[in-house]
């Protein structure tokens, strides 16, 4: 070969080579800023997906990413503290295990494309379900239900909301406002309890001076009548005024004088007695339907079991007799007096009606002691009634828990009287009870802090 056409094939060959060397040189250039780009992308994608998910754990409520075969593919930080599982046990499972049994069916039939609304694909309401935990508690939620299509795949982002403090709070204010509704109601009928019974008071107290005027005077009329029969019995041994002794004596046949001798002491007595008995009841209602206050007082115990007694008779008399068996020397206790004359009455009620469930011909009977257990005062409330079952026990304070018939009882009495020794007077009240037997009360309320307070009036 000549030597000219090698060195022109050379020649053309090293120019090939620094033609590919620059090709390869622009591309790898071009691939490193490739690979820059492509790394500055991940890094972004991975910061926004941390950011994404540092949104979705510090939401708060519970979320979930499920695809078309309900199975969850994304949970938030919340979720895994809702449900008290971790995002490794959740992902690829049934999301709709997370609902409780007795819901689950109801919530694999909430249609969340008809749910939701046509433009924003999302849900317009939410809805109220019962949500299960790992350990099997039960707790209320409150969920919401939106759509999202990505790469021809339709997902359901579910938004779940644990409302038990909410639902708490609804049930603590609905208890607050029924036991305001029940004050509300309890002063009123006292105040007019408090009225009527200032308006017995007048003629009861001008009866009463009448009737003690009756019998003063009936024991002066006494001594004339016995000043009479002896001018009687002497005109007539000295047979003198005959006709004028005759006529005295037809007057006293005629009014029955040895009948209205013995029977008008007797009658005026009953009369007083009476009298004396609506005079107990006026003070008592006044007593009991004293005018609630907001500090606590200087309350007789003993003395407010009475007045209560005295109040709610006519709930008893026919049912049971009441025995008191009062501490001497008793400390005087820092009450609210109205609240401690409404657990004193709510006890006594419930005993009786008690005794009156087991419907026997004789009297049953209640009894209420008081006596001093080192700083505390302690009440008990005793009753030979129908008794209470171990499983009734445990629910007998609860609000609106009664085994009374309809009509007989709304299940606060006890439930009121469990809130106020507790909570208003820092006491406690627990049940003994045998079925059968009876049920005894036992309520302690401190009395420490007497020498601030003032005497109940």
């Amino acid at each position: 070969m000549d030597t000219d056409v090698l060195k022109k094939r050379l020649a053309r060959e090293k120019i090939a080579r620094r033609q590919a060397e620059s090709l390869l040189e622009t591309k790898s250039r071009d691939l490193y800023l490739a690979s820059e780009q492509v790394s500055k992308s991940a890094q972004l994608i991975k910061a926004q997906s941390q950011q994404l998910q540092a949104v979705l754990d510090h939401a708060m409520a519970s979320i979930f990413l499920v695809d078309e075969k309900d199975q969850i593919i994304r949970a938030n930080r919340v979720a895994e503290l809702t449900f008290e599982m971790s995002k490794e046990e959740m992902l690829g499972t049934d999301f709709f295990e997370l609902f409780s049994p007795e819901t689950r069916d109801a919530a694999h039939g909430y249609d969340a494309v008809s749910e939701l609304h046509q433009e924003l694909n999302t849900s317009d309401k939410s809805i109220e379900s019962v949500g299960q935990r790992k350990s099997g508690a039960t707790f209320p939620m409150e969920l919401s239900i939106t759509q999202l299509d990505m790469d021809g795949s339709t997902f359901t982002v579910w938004i779940l909301k644990d409302v038990s403090a909410r639902k708490e709070a609804e049930e603590r204010r609905a208890k607050l406002e029924q036991e305001l509704s029940q004050a509300q109601k309890l002063e009123s009928l006292g105040t007019l309890a408090s009225g009527i019974a200032h308006e017995i008071n007048t003629p009861v107290q001008y009866v009463s001076d009448n009737g003690h005027f009756l019998k003063d005077a009936f024991t002066d009329l006494m001594k004339v009548l016995e000043a009479q029969e002896t001018l009687l019995k002497a005109a007539e041994a000295a047979g003198v005024l005959g006709d004028e002794i005759a006529a005295v004596k037809a007057c006293q046949e005629d009014a029955d004088i040895d009948f209205l001798k013995e029977e008008v002491p007797t009658s005026i007595a009953q009369g007083l007695d009476g009298v004396a008995r609506i005079s107990k009841i006026v003070t008592a209602i006044k007593e009991f339907s004293h005018p609630g206050t907001a500090e606590k007082s200087l309350v007789d115990l003993n003395k407010a079991i009475d007045t209560t007694l005295t109040v709610a008779r006519n709930e008893w008399k026919y049912i049971a007799e009441v025995e008191t068996k009062f501490a001497e020397n008793l400390p005087m206790v820092p009450c609210l007096p109205g609240e401690l004359n409404q657990v004193i009455l709510n006890m006594v009620i419930n005993a009786a009606h008690a005794i009156e469930s087991l419907n026997k011909e004789d009297l049953g009977k209640i009894t209420i002691e008081t006596l001093q257990r080192g700083k505390m005062a302690e009440i008990r409330i005793s009753d030979t009634g129908c008794g209470i079952s171990e499983e009734h026990k445990k629910q007998i304070f609860d609000p609106f828990f009664t085994t009374k018939g309809v009509g007989k009882g709304t299940g606060q009495g006890l439930s009121i009287a469990y809130s106020s020794i507790t909570q208003k007077h820092d006491g406690t009240i627990s049940v003994e009870s045998e079925v059968g037997v009876g049920t005894t009360f036992i309520i302690h309320l401190p009395v420490g802090e007497a020498e601030t307070l003032k005497e109940a009036v």
